[in-house]
């Protein structure tokens, strides 16, 4: 059996809540939890809103880890990027970068699959799903975006996966019973504490998730959101999991 430690942290484009873009901040948190993976979202590389900034270069050069990013749009003339990323304290390998299905005009999202070559290899995933009210049907997006994520998992045998993102949704909705129906939700441990504001109509809720599958390949170990919200207007979250022996 081996033990893994995995963090799910929405960087904000590693914009604290004083307004200052700061790599190193962000990698400081990071490293306290002292993962050896990680899946990143809203990482930029010289976007017009941080446009000096390889966001996923800098936080894998302050923590020491190997990454691999995934753009999910274009945002300037120039070229700069804007997606997730997984880091890792091992080597990795893109096994799938999918485009997740949003309405004509609406932001792209994406997810990305990698292989981690740890000693008990394991694949790891990704994401950032469209925010509460976006547009109309969000939810519906959400949902049929998962079973995409789900579905190209198990059709290729990406398994066993632990799967990071800010999904943007909560307890309740379709798309975390469906979550909830294939994959081990490590939140579940404590699915109260709060991870950001969601909605202005909501506030605080707990949209930040680490999961895994299958389920009987697994146990949470622990699962933990992290003390902070100055580096990013996300709370990080942290699971302990443990990956049984393959038969």
């Amino acid at each position: 059996m081996s033990e893994i430690k995995v963090v799910s942290y929405n960087v904000h484009s590693t914009i604290g809540m004083d307004g200052k873009s700061d790599c190193a901040r962000l990698a400081g948190v990071i490293s306290q939890m002292d993962p050896h993976v990680a899946g990143l979202q809203e990482l930029g590389v010289y976007t017009r809103r941080v446009p000096d900034v390889d966001a996923p270069l800098e936080i894998a050069r302050h923590t020491r880890m190997n990454y691999l990013f995934s753009r999910s749009l274009v945002t300037t003339e120039q070229g700069g990027e804007y997606g997730v990323g997984a880091f890792s304290v091992y080597t990795m390998e893109v096994k799938a970068r999918l485009l997740l299905p949003t309405p004509e005009g609406a932001e792209p999202r994406s997810a990305l699959i990698v292989k981690v070559n740890a000693p008990a290899p394991f694949y790891f995933a990704v994401c950032h799903f469209s925010f509460q009210g976006e547009f109309e049907k969000s939810e519906f997006f959400r949902t049929i975006s998962a079973k995409l994520i789900t579905d190209t998992i198990i059709d290729n045998k990406f398994y066993p996966c632990i799967w990071t993102g800010d999904f943007n949704t909560f307890k309740g909705t379709d798309t975390l019973a469906y979550i909830r129906k294939h994959w081990l939700v490590a939140n579940d441990l404590d699915p109260a504490t709060p991870t950001c504001v969601c909605s202005m109509s909501r506030g605080e809720e707990q949209i930040d998730f680490i999961c895994a599958y299958p389920k009987e390949s697994f146990e949470v170990k622990s699962f933990k959101v992290f003390s902070d919200r100055e580096a990013s207007d996300h709370n990080p979250v942290t699971a302990v999991l443990e990956l049984k022996e393959q038969k």
